[in-house]
């Protein structure tokens, strides 16, 4: 269950066809199912890099059984993303990682790592 929350300085939402697309790319590069992936947009923040205000964005990634192995690859595609997509500068796009584990991430009323032991 990834999630993947997204704050920029923008004035706009993301909209649909962008959070769709977030969706993708991050059940490709995590090779999970898109049904399982969680998008957050929080816009219009004041926002400062490096002293700017040139637009930017911070993604918190969660997703269990990260790596430090996929982390670069996830920056890059993340960064890759919002330029392609928002014109945001690669440089300008800031991830924090998250790879919590499973007894640590609930839904439906209990924790992943229960869902898993009853699904084994």
């Amino acid at each position: 269950m990834p999630i993947v929350h997204v704050t920029t300085n923008l004035s706009r939402r993301l909209g649909t066809e962008i959070a769709k697309g977030i969706t993708v790319l991050v059940s490709d590069m995590t090779k999970k199912s898109a049904e399982g992936v969680i998008v957050t947009h929080k816009h219009e923040y004041e926002m400062y890099y490096a002293g700017s205000d040139a637009p930017l964005a911070f993604v918190r990634f969660t997703s269990l059984g990260m790596t430090s192995a996929d982390t670069e690859g996830y920056s890059q595609g993340f960064a890759s993303f919002f330029k392609q997509n928002l014109d945001i500068d690669e440089s300008r796009v800031i991830v924090e990682f998250h790879a919590p584990d499973p007894t640590h991430l609930g839904i439906s009323g209990t924790t992943l790592a229960e869902l898993r032991k009853r699904n084994e």
